[in-house]
């Protein structure tokens, strides 16, 4: 088993370049494999040229005949989306399980987003458990065999969200 290193897009951020310049800097760096930003609409920066991200509203064919261009691998999608906001998460993470499985893309990141006040300390977990059930369903439809990252915030958040989230789907698996 071989470990490859990957680059995650945001390293082209500060330069105020495009995706493919990006691809492009990642391969004369030596890297094999990127991890593009995706949004989704139209977004006037990226549009311009002048910011990294790529449009889930583009085709997919373009994402790939970047990569293939320079030579590049997706190894993942970093499709970051609040998983304690389910109306907003559902469908944006669908959108993004669907263009990895068009680019080849093994990993779909994402996040916890942040607590709003108003909830428990329980039901944040909740939440995105029902999040996480309804993208699995959807994950399971694509025929996508992939992962689905969850990165979490701070790193006492991240420890008290990790050790949370465990515990519910431990408590009641999704699938």
């Amino acid at each position: 088993m071989s470990i490859e290193i990957g680059l995650n897009m945001e390293f082209i951020r500060c330069e105020d370049r495009p995706f493919e310049a990006g691809v492009a800097r990642a391969a004369e760096l030596g890297y094999q494999y990127v991890e593009p930003m995706v949004h989704n609409g139209r977004e006037l920066l990226s549009e311009a040229g002048y910011f990294h991200s790529f449009s889930m509203d583009n085709d997919p064919l373009e994402i790939k005949e970047i990569l293939a261009k320079y030579g590049l691998k997706a190894s993942g999608l970093s499709a970051h989306t609040p998983l304690m906001r389910p109306e907003i998460a559902v469908p944006y993470l669908e959108r993004a399980i669907r263009l990895a499985a068009a680019v080849g893309a093994p990993v779909v990141n994402t996040d916890e987003g942040i607590r709003p006040p108003w909830l428990e300390d329980e039901e944040p977990f909740q939440v995105m458990r029902y999040t996480l059930k309804k993208v699995i369903g959807i994950l399971q439809d694509a025929g996508w065999s992939g992962v689905l990252s969850v990165e979490c915030g701070a790193p006492k958040q991240a420890a008290d969200s990790l050790h949370n989230l465990n515990m519910i789907l431990a408590a009641q698996p999704i699938v």
